[in-house]
């Protein structure tokens, strides 16, 4: 086997931040910069696959690659860009959740799909559904980067706090591999709110937030409406060369340089080409406990522990207390009554 493709996650657990334009334009221009590329469209609404010209519904994509049917190489399709493949999303996700969930170690379902991608395939880009569920665990879990689109709109903070969270604890508990994680602004305006949450983000992630900016832009609503990938439709426009700036930072920061040797390349001395490799044993699903202390990486302020609740023995003389204050006060104003109303 070759190296492993880079596997880049698009992900936020909230709709309508431009998830899926972010995914499309992001693996447009990376296959425009030489990189061998496949998108992978997790969402059963498809968003991604008709933005790269898929124009019916396919008859083996995402679905049928997470169910072990088909490898990379028979799930993907080519598409009108060259470099770019696709691995189409169908209304069939919709189920995988529930078919997911029943299998062994459903959370490595998509990693282990992913080793068939052929050996020329440099990167998978997979565009996620905006929810925290199985799909979106197990591109976390097969992650090598995950870029996290957000707006800087009132409640993002919070949002984007949970989302991290939760892309930390699936780094603690499946992928120690997980290296990095972006946070790009999207949909971004020249206003005074926009401006104190962006600095809040950068204030509480730091160095975590991508040096590019997708600014608002109407252009991005007509390439979804054409059914065209942004930088294609108007690579003028200063979302699309937000997109490309965004292509070229991934790609010489996020990415393996290109002719770098393979990350798990045989050591001198190893089985030579022709004999037969042994193969790595399949991952074990380890336990559901705390693992150790994020990375000087990773953002200190989501490592602490959340307050637990109080001890049984704290709220049962709390209740007492309540129901004792109760009854005397039932007790007073009975005998209150009783006093006010006795006839003489």
């Amino acid at each position: 086997m070759s190296a492993k493709p880079r596997i880049v996650v698009v992900f936020n657990q909230k709709g309508g931040i431009g998830k899926t334009t972010t995914s499309v334009n992001l693996a447009v221009c990376l296959a425009e910069l030489g990189r061998k590329v496949v998108l992978v469209d997790l969402d059963a609404q498809s968003n991604a696959s008709t933005s790269v010209g898929l124009t019916a519904p396919a008859a083996t994509g995402a679905y049928q690659l997470l169910r072990g049917e088909v490898d990379v190489a028979h799930a993907s399709r080519a598409t009108p860009y060259p470099n770019l493949r696709l691995v189409a999303g169908s209304d069939d996700l919709s189920w995988a959740d529930v078919e997911i969930a029943v299998k062994p170690e459903p959370q490595y379902v998509l990693e282990r799909a992913l080793e068939s991608t052929p050996a020329d395939v440099d990167v998978v880009v997979v565009d996620c559904p905006p929810a925290f569920g199985i799909l979106s665990v197990n591109a976390a879990v097969a992650a090598d980067v995950v870029i996290l689109p957000v707006v800087p709109a009132p409640l993002a903070l919070d949002g984007l706090h949970k989302a991290w969270w939760n892309i930390q604890r699936v780094r603690t508990h499946f992928n120690r591999n997980l290296e990095t994680m972006g946070i790009l602004f999207t949909m971004t305006e020249d206003s005074d709110v926009m401006h104190r949450i962006s600095d809040a983000v950068t204030a509480s992630f730091g160095g975590r937030v991508l040096p590019v900016r997708v600014p608002r832009d109407l252009k991005v609503v007509e390439a979804a409406a054409r059914d065209l990938p942004l930088v294609i439709l108007d690579p003028d426009s200063p979302a699309a060369k937000a997109y490309v700036h965004l292509a070229d930072f991934v790609d010489a920061h996020m990415l393996e340089p290109r002719g770098a040797p393979p990350a798990k390349a045989p050591a001198a001395g190893g089985p030579s080409e022709g004999e037969d490799e042994e193969l790595p044993p399949v991952r074990q699903s380890p336990p559901l406990e705390p693992g150790p202390a994020p990375g000087p990486n990773w953002d200190d302020q989501l490592a602490e522990t959340v307050d637990v609740m109080p001890e049984v023995s704290d709220l049962r003389w709390k209740i007492g207390v309540a129901i004792m204050l109760i009854l005397l006060g039932g007790c007073v104003g009975y005998a209150f009554g009783r006093w006010m109303y006795m006839p003489l």
